[in-house]
């Protein structure tokens, strides 16, 4: 994946951070834009104008200073009905995108991601089993936690089935996480097939979808997702480590087991929260880190942030296409980001199959 020790440096100097900061400027005034875009997309009309009010509105200071002429039907149409569901993409995308990164990272594998190696199918089994057992043991977050408690359990039960002599090789979790998560799926298929209640949300749950996110599930879990991705960004270092080798690592001074396990951990905390409110989404964290690459080099330090702002930007221009695709229609989500991730799915293996693609 990455040539030399001096890629995964990066830029030391300081026009080079000034350099990786300005481009994380650009790209998040970018998603800003895409965001106040968004917004005016859907079947009831709302002017820019009363759109950018509605935004100036909610800002603290500018809200009680400023009195904004805003009409309370495009007020509860953009608040309560649009503005969840652009953050649950924003929310989403950047969790899938940093948690593609990392898994990539830690396995050296061009090819994985949290979708493909079981946490989100694992994550999916939790919600909906806490929704067709009427679990409410932890209130209100009863299936953000079944959600969290799963995805661990998924991850657990990977190193467990991959645990090989004294290490856990990466082929090994690789293949035992598409095993368990193909298993996974299927029961989720199963549950949902046999109960009426989730019966309107089966293409919810397999196909993903951020259609009726509330801002009471949307709150917790982005300071879930933004917690988890600023603490992946710190350990930039170890995962760049990660990528030269675990005997590179381990040479390093990294407790290689136990910095995989805590990494995985902390992908399985976010990936799980964004699961719950959007179902599977798939190709996300597979996409995002190789454009980010492209584009930025081989360091985490740059790859973590753009991947959670490109990873968000990516999900939110998805979620515009599949609600204006079809007119009156809203298809779900994870069909979009499936017909473009699946091409280039293929077009890793190809390159790998030839040797042209750099591991």
């Amino acid at each position: 994946m990455i040539k030399s020790i001096s890629a995964l440096k990066g830029k030391s100097t300081a026009s080079g951070r000034i350099k990786d900061i300005l481009w994380i400027f650009i790209i998040a005034v970018i998603l800003f834009t895409i965001t106040i875009f968004s917004a005016l997309l859907g079947p009831v009309k709302i002017s820019p104008l009363t759109v950018f009010n509605i935004f100036a509105s909610q800002i603290p200071l500018i809200g009680v200073v400023f009195h904004f002429s805003i009409p309370e039907t495009s007020y509860i149409i953009v608040v309560y009905l649009r503005e969840p569901e652009i953050i649950g993409a924003i929310v989403v995308g950047a969790s899938l995108g940093t948690g593609g990164a990392v898994v990539q990272s830690v396995f050296r594998n061009p090819i994985t991601e949290p979708y493909i190696i079981g946490i989100s199918s694992g994550a999916a089994l939790g919600a909906v089993s806490a929704i067709v057992f009427s679990l409410s043991l932890f209130g209100l977050f009863s299936v953000q936690v079944m959600a969290f408690i799963f995805a661990l359990i998924v991850v657990l039960a990977v190193y467990l089935f991959s645990f090989h002599g004294s290490r856990t090789p990466p082929t090994y979790l690789l293949l035992t996480g598409i095993s368990i998560s193909l298993f996974i799926s299927s029961i989720v298929g199963l549950l949902i097939y046999t109960n009426i209640k989730l019966e309107n949300a089966a293409f919810f749950w397999l196909l993903g979808s951020l259609q009726g996110i509330s801002w009471n599930e949307l709150i917790p879990v982005s300071v879930v997702v933004i917690a988890s991705v600023a603490v992946i960004w710190s350990m930039s270092g170890q995962l760049n480590a990660f990528q030269l080798g675990e005997a590179y690592a381990h040479s390093v001074g990294i407790n290689v087991e136990r910095t995989k396990a805590l990494l995985m951990g902390i992908v399985a905390l976010s990936v799980s929260a964004a699961v719950s409110i959007s179902g599977l989404i798939g190709f996300v964290g597979l996409i995002i880190p190789h454009i980010c690459r492209l584009l930025f080099g081989g360091s985490n330090r740059m790859v973590i942030p753009t991947s959670a702002l490109l990873g968000a930007l990516f999900l939110l221009l998805a979620d515009d296409a599949a609600r204006t695709a079809i007119n009156g229609e809203v298809i779900p989500v994870g069909i979009v980001t499936g017909m473009i991730g699946i091409p280039f799915f293929l077009y890793l293996l190809r390159r790998m199959a030839s040797g042209s693609y750099e591991n």
